[in-house]
């Protein structure tokens, strides 16, 4: 199974143990990614502060011109805020022949076309769809026994179109979570939105939606939460302690990406493979009650 693996900036730096964890899980599951060669930002973090529409669709539609010059497979995006980007412009495009030409227009002074062909894909989509929970069980070697896992699945993850999951009740993540060997804990706000790109700007505001979610998790069991989303991983986890300090809470809770518990499941190395070691809340300690080490 080969596909375009399209990381985006989150995964360089931020997200950059989601990467390293997506690697080996990959290679394990048969999953072969290449990168889109010249590939460039797909304008979310600039689609917050009010960017032209315009050439916010040319920065995706550039990607998807240049995968489809490239071999035409599906691009995969690990990241929610970009997958919601390119996946929202590659439908505008098939579905509007005046953008499209608006569009294409512009990828000219490139040399670039884009005709329409490529399927836009969250990896949370191929690893439930092309992959699946059962195959993804049959690697588990330390099953993540007696861990109460909080799947985070965020507002964009499976949003606007639901092309692989319910928009309302979505499963896959918790599938995949249960495939580990891991207890998924069923919470009302798994998909409520954590701030995504106005954290900075609007950080009162977003402490209290963090506030919320990590409150929820916890009242229903979970000692871990897991995400695919790095903009969702970092407001969930990088800005604990300030607001403990804020708002008078006490979390500590570890968040982790999903294919860092497939990596420990594997039985991966925690370090290199996991990557568990950029995490800025330590989840060893839970991981460690499952994997006796």
């Amino acid at each position: 199974m080969k596909y375009f693996l399209y990381w985006g900036c989150s995964l360089e730096a931020s997200g950059s143990n989601y990467l390293e964890s997506i690697r080996p899980v990959s290679k394990i599951l048969g999953l072969e990614f290449e990168e889109i060669d010249d590939w460039n930002c797909c304008g979310a973090s600039i689609s917050y502060i009010g960017a032209n529409d315009l050439s916010i669709k040319v920065l995706n539609a550039r990607n998807l011109a240049l995968a489809e010059a490239q071999g035409g497979y599906d691009i995969v995006a690990p990241c929610s805020s970009c997958y919601i980007q390119m996946v929202k412009v590659n439908h505008e495009i098939q579905e509007n022949e005046d953008l499209k030409a608006k569009i294409n227009a512009v990828l000219k002074e490139g040399g670039l076309n884009y005709t329409g062909s490529i399927r836009v894909r969250h990896l949370l989509d191929v690893l439930y769809h092309d992959v699946g929970p059962e195959k993804i069980r049959s690697h588990v070697k330390k099953p993540l026994r007696g861990i109460k896992v909080a799947g985070y699945v965020g507002c964009q993850t499976v949003r606007p179109y639901g092309e692989y999951d319910s928009v309302e009740r979505p499963i896959s993540h918790d599938a995949i979570l249960q495939a580990l060997g891991a207890e998924a804990v069923p919470f009302p706000k798994k998909m409520r939105c954590c701030g995504s790109g106005i954290f900075l700007t609007e950080m009162g505001y977003c402490m209290n939606l963090v506030k919320d979610i990590l409150e929820d998790a916890l009242n229903h069991g979970a000692e871990i939460i897991s995400t695919v989303c790095p903009m969702c991983a970092m407001n969930l986890e990088a800005y604990q302690h300030r607001i403990n300090k804020v708002l008078g809470t006490n979390f500590d809770v570890p968040v982790v990406y999903l294919t860092q518990l497939m990596a420990v499941a594997f039985g991966l190395d925690m370090k290199v493979d996991a990557a568990l070691d950029r995490n800025y809340i330590p989840p060893e300690v839970v991981l460690k009650k499952a994997i006796g080490h």
